[in-house]
């Protein structure tokens, strides 16, 4: 069944139906606010641009019809709207696809927008399970393969929760700081229910095709497992990248896991009894490893615990720290060789927790190609996953591409070593925002762009050279997606500005003074600044203080709350804590950090003495 629904967007993005000349212009752009290193980085990104596509945006020429003009070409069927409905002029968003904490930070921020209340935007989020949650929802024991979650029994959140939660939502008061997975799902589910999301989503419906539709329809056809068909003018892809398991390409795996000496962490749940009192190996230092060695070390007779930035040694705690593995043994004997040369005998079982693939399944080329991008510039005309994420995408969010406009879909929660809830908040924001311009620029037939596609580019390529110098060439695509600790505030902050900005006053930025570098020269007033865009006082969702402050001692936090769970005094900790707003947050927060930091000099005293 074929379901047409209204919308306006009609984009002409590989010169299929240029204008003639006389009647064209040039788009006129909004520049989205960037951070760009200053000096040789920059510059050489500036000369290096010259060797970037400029044919795609030339060919971006905008061409604007009447939806009812573009409604005669489509055929109607039984699952198509009536004549009065087919009148109005709708603009549908589809959430895609899994009602996890990044579709539905989307979806609200759908419903919070003007053209929503409007009735000019109309959401749909399409969820393949029964319910909301997305990882943090459970699943049956072998319900599927792989599983439909990586959820193991004592999952705790890695963040203190007041720096987790999204900004419009906080943790109920005298929430633990690092809840337990079935809180965080309890909190999902009252988000969900207090901005009335359930309506909009469709359940047990999974994506299976999105294709782009260039001639009449001009917006995005996605197909469901329902059988049904839709047609939509904005897509934001959320469906999370947690689920199908990354497997280390080493000598010898293989064997391991065809003799079921090894598995992949996705499948773990709690220790079993083939663990009881047995040597194991886990390698990957990533949250899920640590979280792993921390489960088994009472469980098992020895942990062996593997990391690219292990040193041969044991902890305090009698974790037997090693550096990489390069190649497994026989799985007979238990062997297995790390990069120093060493040779450990005796494993008995090897869990990898290695990571997860990017995946779209439902995304096929044109519109995404697998495989490694190559070596840029140029940059390519194509999107790439490389199964690391997705290039060359604009803010990590739009890709820039020649097949069709990069304002129409966005890629949300992508980025890695983030704390994703408030971080998608704003990307969903910025994507509104974006799509929205883009929208404005058919109507009032301005050309007016969402993105401007020149200026990302060059700080595409200076994100690559500033890579490629840190790690490497071979590392870039790799770690594309990976933030520094303090990366993430500075993106957040600049996406805030983007989303919040005056889009009609754009070009009224003080001559030779990006906003960036108004929104960097800022940094001493959290939560309100001199709108750069306007030039008059305007609220924005700036990233407050506290926040940066307690995800740099999330070491400490955790480590310490966990010490205070222990020891049965977390019910005194919290007592009320949360009935008066978030400052008795950052203050409980702050004081848990000052005891961490007491407990460790008088470790520190003790073993002096």
């Amino acid at each position: 069944m074929v379901q047409h629904t209204n919308g306006i967007v009609l984009v002409d993005a590989c010169g299929l139906s240029r204008p003639h000349e006389k009647n064209s212009r040039s788009p006129k752009v909004v520049q989205l606010n960037r951070r760009c290193r200053p000096g040789s980085l920059y510059q050489v990104s500036k000369c290096l641009l010259d060797l970037f596509s400029a044919s795609r945006i030339d060919r971006a020429w905008i061409v604007k019809a009447a939806a009812h003009e573009r409604r005669r070409h489509c055929p109607e069927d039984n699952g198509s709207k009536g004549s009065t409905e087919a009148l109005k002029e709708e603009v549908h968003v589809v959430v895609d696809s899994r009602a996890g904490p990044v579709g539905l930070a989307a979806l609200k921020a759908v419903l919070d927008s003007e053209q929503f209340k409007s009735g000019e935007w109309v959401p749909v989020a399409f969820e393949s399970r029964e319910d909301i949650g997305g990882v943090w929802l459970p699943a049956p024991p072998g319900s599927a393969d792989p599983p439909l979650t990586p959820l193991y029994d004592r999952l705790t959140t890695n963040l203190p929760h007041p720096v987790m939660a999204y900004t419009s939502f906080s943790f109920p008061p005298e929430t633990p700081l690092f809840p337990v997975a079935e809180k965080v799902l309890h909190y999902l589910n009252d988000y969900t229910s207090n901005f009335s999301l359930h309506p909009h989503i469709k359940f047990k419906t999974s994506v299976t095709s999105v294709t782009f539709t260039p001639g009449q329809s001009r917006r995005w056809l996605v197909q469901t497992s329902t059988n049904d068909s839709y047609y939509f003018d904005l897509l934001m892809v959320c469906n999370g990248h947690y689920r199908m398991p990354r497997y280390p390409s080493l000598p010898g795996i293989s064997n391991w896991l065809e003799g079921d000496q090894a598995s992949h962490a996705v499948y773990y749940r709690h220790p079993l009894p083939i663990y009881k009192d047995k040597t194991l190996l886990i390698v990957g230092a990533g949250p899920s490893g640590h979280d792993l060695v921390l489960d088994l070390k009472s469980h098992a007779s020895k942990v062996i615990f593997s990391g690219s930035n292990f040193t041969h040694s044991v902890d305090p705690n009698g974790i037997h720290l090693r550096p990489r593995v390069t190649a497994f043994g026989s799985p007979s004997t238990g062997t297995v060789t790390f990069a120093d040369g060493t040779v450990e005998g005796g494993i008995d079982y090897c869990i990898l927790a290695t990571g997860y693939l990017c995946s779209f399944p439902f995304l096929q080329p044109p519109v995404l190609h697998d495989g490694t991008p190559p070596p840029i510039p140029p940059l390519p005309k194509d999107l790439h996953n490389s199964t690391y994420g997705l290039f060359p995408l604009a803010q990590h969010m739009w890709p820039l591409q020649s097949l069709y406009p990069p304002e129409s879909i966005a890629f949300l929660g992508l980025l890695f070593r983030v704390a994703p809830f408030p971080l998608v908040e704003v990307q969903a924001r910025a994507a509104l925002c974006a799509f929205d311009t883009y929208t404005k620029g058919i109507e009032s037939g301005s050309g007016r762009r969402g993105i401007d596609e020149q200026a990302e580019a060059v700080d595409i390529v200076t994100r690559w050279e500033m890579l490629k110098e840190r790690s490497g060439e071979s590392n870039v695509v790799k770690t594309w997606h990976w933030f520094e600790p303090m990366e993430q505030f500075d993106y957040r902050d600049i996406l805030s500005v983007f989303a919040e900005r005056d889009p009609a006053r754009v070009d009224d930025r003080a001559p030779g003074k990006s906003w960036s570098q108004e929104l960097l020269d800022s940094q001493d007033a959290p939560g309100r600044l001199e709108d750069p865009v306007v030039g008059t006082p305007k609220q924005i969702n700036r990233v407050r203080r506290w926040e940066r402050e307690m995800y740099d001692k999330k070491d400490i936090l955790r480590k310490t709350w966990v010490h205070i769970e222990k020891s049965g005094e977390a019910e005194k900790w919290l007592k009320d804590v949360g009935r008066g707003g978030t400052d008795e947050w950052v203050d409980l927060m702050r004081r848990v950090v000052k005891f961490g930091e007491e407990l460790e000099k008088e470790a520190e005293e003790k073993a002096r003495l």
